[in-house]
């Protein structure tokens, strides 16, 4: 769950930084997603970031489990803001 929140998070940041040319430095986690909404026309990709932001506290920082149902929706989430981190920075292009 941490790797995916954290992977999602960096994600978001690329996403970000290459369309407005900065990320969210604060630590609320409103700011994040408003920001993410400012450099996406894609309304998915703030709902990930927000669903993962939601997660974090309980998965970074508690021993409690979370749901299979909860483990795969980060998962997906994670991988949705990663392809498109992917899909508009390519190394070399």
């Amino acid at each position: 769950m941490t790797l995916c929140v954290h992977a999602g998070i960096a994600a978001a940041d690329v996403i970000c930084c290459a369309a407005l040319g900065e990320h969210s430095l604060g630590q609320n986690h409103t700011d994040a997603v408003t920001l993410l909404k400012q450099a996406s026309r894609e309304p998915a990709l703030a709902r990930s970031l927000s669903m993962l932001l939601g997660v974090k506290t309980k998965a970074g920082y508690t021993s409690d489990m979370t749901s299979p149902e909860v483990r795969k929706q980060a998962a997906r989430a994670a991988e949705r803001l990663i392809q498109e981190a992917r899909r508009i920075h390519r190394p070399g292009a």
